[in-house]
């Protein structure tokens, strides 16, 4: 009986939450990936983040520059368990945010820093964002990569797997929101003087960048949107840059929105790229202004939005703006062949 209204109590407990995220049918769905309703009515860090340490504010289970003193970058955010053992052991489940394939399993906890984790992509949406699941204790029986999941479907079990010791009683989710940059990372990561082998393939942490997931789901409370493609229209720009290149980025095969540009029988030899927020690629549109050097050339910059010291995508040297390594490193990752 007490098992029975257990369940009942996880279920209620999600259908909260899934109805409150949830806008009319013609629009898209979206549910919060635990069970916990404080992010859904409101409430503040401490609420429903796992901080990094007892000594830590809650702000460091946040994304962006919060580790480090704000010189360390976190890709997602740290979602603490509502439910608990008297060990210290999380007892939520985990849920999709939105209808999707799995396109990624790992079970090999040893492997990553995500420990056992799941890659979602929701592929119908243009263009197609992925949600991230790591540090789970375990993955829903039958789930593997190619699996269709829908929103609000249970998917695993939240815990504190990962190639580095996570206490128990901090054991929490991982979750991440974003654009996977290419389906030819392996190409780019063969190339660099990396110690370990890419166990990942194209979901290793280096080809998937994040936005903010708690801006997105604040802006679907308020507006709720049709497709993911309004809320990455809604960012800023942080900066436009020019990319000598005649590669088609595979990033803008599979998203062919990405450009206004892309469909149509154009000559180029070098692409303007326009930048949002921590290096997320918003457009592409094909130019023939390519420097003599071919090198990169900044067009834009709006320096109010890169203000994340541990995130800058312009650097300053010499009294001249440049990309930053991290920009560099994005842009070679977009544009491998």
């Amino acid at each position: 009986m007490r098992q029975s209204l257990g369940f009942l109590a996880v279920f209620l407990y999600l259908k909260i939450a899934y109805l409150s995220l949830v806008a009319s049918s013609d629009r898209l769905q979206v549910s919060w990936p635990t069970p916990n309703q404080a992010f859904v009515n409101g409430l503040g860090y401490h609420a429903f983040l796992q901080k990094t340490g007892p000594d830590k504010d809650f702000s460091s289970g946040a994304f962006g520059c919060v580790r480090n003193n704000g010189n360390k970058f976190h890709e997602g955010i740290d979602l603490s368990p509502v439910k608990s053992s008297w060990s210290g052991k999380a007892e939520d489940h985990v849920y999709a945010a939105m209808d999707g394939i799995i396109k990624y399993v790992n079970l090999n906890a040893s492997s990553s820093a995500y420990g056992k984790y799941i890659v979602i992509e929701h592929e119908k949406f243009t263009p197609s964002l992925y949600t991230l699941y790591g540090h789970l204790d375990s993955i829903s029986f039958g789930l593997k990569s190619g699996s269709t999941v829908k929103v609000a479907q249970q998917i695993g079990l939240m815990g504190n797997t990962a190639s580095y010791k996570i206490p128990l009683n901090r054991s929490h989710l991982h979750f991440e929101l974003g654009i996977r940059l290419s389906d030819r990372f392996d190409s780019w990561y063969s190339r660099q003087m990396f110690k370990t082998k890419n166990n990942h393939g194209n979901f290793n942490g280096y080809n998937l960048a994040g936005i903010d997931p708690l801006l997105f789901y604040s802006s679907f409370q308020k507006v709720g949107f049709h497709h993911p493609a309004e809320y990455l229209e809604s960012l800023p720009v942080i900066l436009k840059i020019l990319v000598p290149s005649q590669i088609i980025p595979d990033l803008l095969r599979r998203n062919p929105s990405l450009s206004s540009t892309y469909s149509k029988n154009v000559h180029f030899n070098g692409w303007e790229c326009w930048i949002g927020p921590y290096g997320i690629p918003l457009k592409f549109e094909a130019s023939t202004s390519v420097p003599s050097d071919k090198s990169l050339r900044i067009i834009e910059y709006n320096e109010k939005y890169d203000r994340n010291n541990c995130r800058k995508l312009i650097m300053k040297k010499n009294g001249k703006l440049q990309p930053s390594e991290l920009l560099k490193t994005y842009l070679e990752i977009i544009f491998v062949e």
